[in-house]
């Protein structure tokens, strides 16, 4: 089966990019991005489903999706075999960034969407 688009037409997605923030941080995509998956899905569902408590507090619910990011980014440097702490550091703040917006922008979603 060959899945390459007819000539002359472009694809409807192009493919995803190989170089990217993951890259500066020595993390691989894949690593970059699990991380950052494991850290919302922490977010959304620590302590039940976000969207049945999106009025409440959501101090330990916070606390706990970024309390996952280090040791996360740690076992992704030793896999990597660069085990240091700084890259560690960078990498566990620049993801910690990243979550932030995007669990900002849920958040923000779900209480719109319950008004």
């Amino acid at each position: 089966m060959n899945d390459a688009p007819p000539p002359g037409r472009t694809p409807l997605f192009g493919p995803l990019p190989t170089r990217g923030i993951w890259t500066a941080l020595e993390l691989t995509r894949t690593q970059f991005l699990s991380i950052l998956a494991l850290s919302v899905v922490v977010f959304l569902f620590a302590g039940g489903p976000l969207w049945a408590h999106a009025r409440a507090s959501h101090f330990w619910r916070i606390n706990l999706s970024y309390a996952v990011i280090p040791p996360a980014v740690a076992a992704a440097f030793y896999r990597n075999g660069k085990l240091r702490i700084v890259p560690i550091l960078v990498a566990s703040v620049v993801i910690a960034l990243v979550k932030l917006v995007v669990t900002a922008v849920l958040l923000v979603l779900i209480g719109v969407a319950q008004s």
